[in-house]
């Protein structure tokens, strides 16, 4: 049975100001170098007036993981991640996310969105893991959430210092 995640952050800033930020190649660069793991990169970055797509690898290391993973992915924990943005009629943005892990069957899926609030903005995120592994399966996307869950709440702090500062 899949595993759900959910992630809610509140910004500052209004939505498309907070959108400009989360597409920006020098921030995407930036919050990479320092979060992504050991060889982290920025595959893929469409960005006009249709929205966004970005491509991104990040890796977790090993000595963070349960030996129930170690078993599949023979080392590190790469993730490599898909999001798109769609800006909304009336407003902010929808979009999606796939998340696959190299050595592993199964990925992380679901949508996110990123509207105004009162006094700044909002972003949510949504989905869940599905690993098609007798047995093991619930274990690993446990682990599979809490590092995604973990990875989403460093992306947030790191973009609010980014956005402070810049």
């Amino acid at each position: 049975m899949a595993q759900t995640i959910s992630h809610r952050a509140g910004w500052d800033a209004d939505a498309e100001s907070v959108y400009r930020v989360l597409v920006d190649a020098d921030h995407l660069e930036a919050r990479l170098k320092e979060l992504g793991g050991k060889d982290p990169a920025l595959l893929e970055r469409t960005v006009d007036d249709s929205g966004a797509r970005l491509k991104l690898r990040h890796s977790v290391d090993v000595q963070f993981l349960p030996s129930v993973m170690r078993k599949f992915t023979g080392g590190d924990l790469v993730l490599d991640r898909v999001e798109t943005w769609t800006p909304e009629a009336g407003g902010g943005y929808r979009g999606t996310f796939e998340v696959t892990v190299r050595g592993l069957p199964g990925k992380l899926t679901g949508r996110q969105s990123l509207h105004d609030v009162e006094g700044g903005s909002e972003s949510t995120v949504d989905g869940s893991a599905e690993v098609p592994v007798p047995f093991v399966a619930g274990k690993i996307e446990s682990v599979v959430n809490e590092q995604v869950g973990a990875l989403l709440d460093a992306e947030d702090e790191f973009t609010r210092r980014w956005m402070a500062e810049h």
